[in-house]
């Protein structure tokens, strides 16, 4: 009697033991979502915040499309982010290293998209190659200046003055290689020097061995027949220093 007894006791506190031990695993299973879904929007948040404090300066609307690997998932307390290599400018695909003291693995990477919107000039009308760009053959147009990779121009004081290097469409968003400064110097001609020292200024001429843009090196032959190395400064004035 006293053994049955006993049994059934000890029964009762194994059949115990197993149902607290199967809630043990189920709350575990319950909570192991949950804390990967936490540390998963963290870095998602930390990359968020990064992204926008990098571009902070910037004058146009940013948009940030973070996309997480399965690395997210895992835990990360105190998630920091940089970025790879020599950083730079951010636009378009970026790449966005997160650190995670103390968790395996400590440094992960992700890959995120960040949109720029904003205000760019763009031609009014069709430039002919060799064409100087005026102010009224531009207007403002709206787009995402990440899909440019950085060589859009956005500054029309950048572009009035400076020639066409290839033909350019009406409403053609104007990149660095489409135009170029206007030549001020030409191979051959004769030219004004200014030489330019402490508290001095002499001027001179001479002739011209190269052609070249604003701000161009040019070799001029005096007549004395020296050579000197000047700068292109205005239309036919080459400044040496």
């Amino acid at each position: 009697m006293a053994a049955s007894l006993l049994q059934k006791l000890s029964g009762s506190r194994y059949h115990d033991r197993c149902r607290g031990a199967a809630f043990v695993v189920l709350l575990s299973a319950a909570l192991l979502p949950t804390a990967a879904a936490a540390d998963e929007e963290a870095i998602r948040t930390t990359i968020e915040g990064f992204l926008l404090e990098q571009t902070a300066s910037s004058d146009a609307r940013v948009e940030i499309e973070v996309t997480l690997t399965s690395a997210a998932q895992r835990p990360c307390q105190s998630p920091q982010a940089f970025l790879p290599g020599s950083g730079g400018s951010i636009s378009g695909r970026t790449t966005v290293g997160i650190r995670c003291p103390g968790d395996a693995p400590e440094t992960r990477y992700f890959q995120a998209n960040v949109h720029l919107y904003g205000e760019y000039p763009v031609p009014v009308r069709d430039i002919a190659p060799g064409e100087t760009i005026q102010a009224s053959d531009l207007r403002w147009q709206e787009g995402d200046f990440s899909r440019f990779n950085g060589r859009l121009i956005t500054d029309p004081e950048l572009l009035v003055g400076q020639v066409s290097q290839r033909r350019i469409g009406t409403g053609q968003p104007l990149q660095q290689g489409m135009v170029k400064s206007p030549r001020l110097v030409d191979g051959g001609q004769e030219v004004a020097l200014r030489v330019t020292g402490q508290g001095f200024q002499v001027r001179s001429s001479g002739r011209a061995l190269n052609s070249a843009a604003r701000g161009e090196n040019v070799r001029v032959r005096t007549p004395s027949g020296r050579i000197v190395n000047g700068t292109a400064i205005d239309s036919g004035v080459v400044e040496v220093r």
